[in-house]
């Protein structure tokens, strides 16, 4: 269930136009790179898909469409290091899963 509404959070979050009210400042690549940690760490933790690989790879491919899809929003732009740190956040959840997992603290 958690993995559903963060999914359902970075989609709202990403395809909302700027000034919608709902915009979360500071440090853009930051919020990109823990939104998407946590969904691939809540999603690997939920066992939504039973191959792991395959579920990195969902996680990867949706940071990148919503990267596109932000170029069809109005006052939006696809930005290449928003792409990175999308990836770059799925990494690391991926790897604290696994180092978690690894320690014996999941199963």
């Amino acid at each position: 269930m958690t993995t559903c509404i963060i999914l359902v959070g970075i989609t709202v979050l990403s395809l909302l136009p700027p000034k919608s009210g709902l915009e979360i400042q500071s440090n853009d690549k930051v919020n990109h790179f823990v939104a998407y940690a946590c969904l691939t760490f809540s999603g690997l933790a939920a066992k939504i898909l039973k191959r792991e690989f395959g579920m990195v790879l969902f996680f990867i491919l949706f940071g990148i469409l919503m990267e596109w899809l932000q170029g069809f929003v109005p006052g939006r732009d696809q930005s290449f290091f928003d792409t990175v740190a999308n990836i770059l956040g799925v990494g690391i959840g991926f790897f604290i899963y696994r180092s978690l997992r690894r320690l014996s603290f999941m199963n």
